[in-house]
This record gives structure tokens, sequence and C-alpha cells, in this order.
């Protein structure tokens, strides 16, 4: 599902409001602003892996978000699977002059000379582990999960039981119309609008173990069709779900019904577009590090308690005393 955002030339290696720093590259974090920062921006990248390189600016633009090739002074783009593509290679050579037999040389010269590149892979550092009994973190400015499309998802391990565990939401009936979401049983999730606005339960067809890893997906489609998904298998049943939760969600790892038990990683939350379709009955497991897309509010990649890899949630704080671990899924 590619998405293109803007992204400039930033030697100053400090990111302007709204985007996010990778090398000597700035990427718009929530979508094109003409102008910010005074930077001079360009098209693209796209959210699937790939590359950006490029060159301080002194002639043409090359604007375009997928297939420019480089040349001279001018700054581009090239996305790209894999580090073995060989128009990735060629762009190098055009923009470089050198004699590189493979695209991974080609990279490494570009990362030691002053060149920069985006589109390494995320990755996944570790995970957040929570007590189960006084620990989550507080957002801010929080997620307004809206009357549209969104997506959660994540790795998750629950060393306890599945009993009332809070995923998100809020702690008290205070505010209304926030979203929560949590386990009831070990077959049972349950989400509803605070204050008593509306809820929904989805069923899984066999037990979710504790002790163990296993992917987390809740997707509503821009129709309302709703599921849950536990390791790429949907819900016994779809809701359809046509309420606003029109006031910020900011709490992770607890909400009324309970706290979480156990670890989370790698949790995404997109508003506005959701990034898998709710009339599936299996999605596809990712087996690697998230990126953030052009609608996401939150991304947690395990590597600091108090760090949104979105950089949507500008104040993370914690209660009880969160913990980073190298604990991971893969």
């Amino acid at each position: 599902m590619p998405t293109s955002r803007a992204f400039a030339y930033n030697p100053s290696l400090s990111a302007p409001t709204g985007a996010t720093q990778f090398g000597n590259l700035a990427i718009q974090s929530t979508g094109w602003t003409a102008g910010c920062g005074g930077l001079q921006w360009f098209n693209g990248p796209d959210e699937d892996l790939g590359y950006a390189i490029g060159y301080p600016y002194g002639g043409p633009k090359t604007s375009g978000s997928v297939s420019q090739v480089i040349s001279g002074t001018s700054v581009g783009f090239r996305r790209t699977a894999t580090f073995s593509d060989a128009t990735f290679l060629s762009s190098v050579l055009n923009l470089t002059g050198q004699s590189f037999l493979t695209a991974s040389n080609a990279l490494t010269y570009l990362n030691s000379n002053g060149y920069w590149t985006s589109y390494t892979n995320p990755t996944l550092a570790g995970s957040l582990l929570f007590n189960g009994s006084s620990q989550y973190l507080t957002l801010s400015p929080g997620i307004i999960f809206g009357a549209g499309a969104y997506t959660v998802e994540g790795w998750f391990y629950n060393n306890s039981n599945f009993n009332n565990k809070g995923i998100l939401g809020s702690p008290v009936t205070s505010p209304t119309g926030c979203m929560n979401l949590h386990f009831s049983s070990n077959t049972v999730i349950q989400s509803d609008k605070n204050g008593g606005g509306g809820a929904f339960t989805f069923t899984m067809a066999s037990a979710i173990s504790i002790n163990a890893w296993h992917y987390f997906i809740y997707n509503r489609n821009s129709n309302g069709v709703a599921a849950v998904y536990i390791d790429g298998v949907r819900s016994t049943t779809t809701s359809t779900d046509s309420l606003n939760y029109n006031t910020a969600t900011d709490t992770i790892g607890r909400d009324y019904a309970g706290y979480w038990p156990g670890y989370w990683t790698n949790m995404r939350i997109t508003i506005g577009t959701a990034v898998y379709d709710s009339s599936q009955t299996t999605q596809l497991t990712p087996t690697s590090a998230l990126s953030s897309l052009a609608n996401t509010k939150y991304l947690m990649l395990g590597a600091v308690v108090t760090t949104d890899t979105s950089g949507v949630q500008t104040v993370i704080t914690f209660a009880g005393g969160v913990t980073q671990t190298s604990v991971k899924p893969f």
C-alpha cells in the first residue's frame, strides 16, 4: 500500500516539525507541508522498502515519486526491494562515477561519503514489559479513532491469563467517547466507546495460549466492517461499527477492564486508513519491523519506553516502571 511522502536533503540533521530525520534526509511524518523548515522538498519515498539517495541540490531538481535516475548534482529518488536491484546500482554509478559490482557496496559508499539513504529496514529493538498490576503508558496528544477506518496491530506475549486484560483505552469512565480495547478471556476480545456509547465482541475459534508470542490485528474498514485477527486468523464473525470515537485514547497497556501482563512490541496504530481488509478471513503476519505509514499515530518498536517512532505522540510517560527489554518475537 504505497503512500508517497515528501523528503528533503537536510545536512543540519535537525528535522523540522512534522518530519523524521534519517541520516542527512528529512522525511515528512505527517504528510506534505510545503515550505516546512525552509527546505527544498521533493516527492517520495513510498512506504514499501527501498532507498532514497541524493546529492545536495545544485541544479535542475528531479521530482517524481518512484523511478528518477540520479545524475549530476540533482536530487532524486529510487525505490527497490533488495540490495541486488540493478537499477539502484545503475543510479548510484551514474551519480558517483564509481565502478561498484554490487548494490550493497554502492550503499556502503553512499553512507560513507556524504550521500544519504533513507530506507534501510526498520529495526525491532526489543519489547516493552508490563507487570499486569500497575504499569502502563500515557500518550499525549493521544489518538482519536474517529468515525472512519483504523488499524491497531502488534506482537503480544501474555505471561498470566487473558481475563480482563487491557490493551489500550481509558482506565476510568471519563473522558467519554474514547476507544477501549481489551481481552475478556482467552477467546474473546472486546472494544467499546468509553462512557457507554456502544460495544463490540469478537470471538476466536480457538483459545489463545499464554507464554507465547502472537500477532494481533484489530481492523475497521472505511465502511465500518471490523474484525480481530490473531496470528492471521480472523474472529468467527465481524461487526459493523459506525461509532465515532471522538475523544483521545491516551493509555497503552491498560483500560478500565484491567492491566496488561507481559510484552508488547511492533505496535502500530493507523487512523483514517485501514492497513488490512476486514472482509478477508486471513491476513499475513508481519515478520519484520513495521514502518510508519502516512496516517500512523503511534509506532512502538521496543527501543525506548518513551519513544513513538511515528513522531506523533510528543510526550509519552509511564506509570509503575514499564521496562524496555531485549525480548522480541523474531
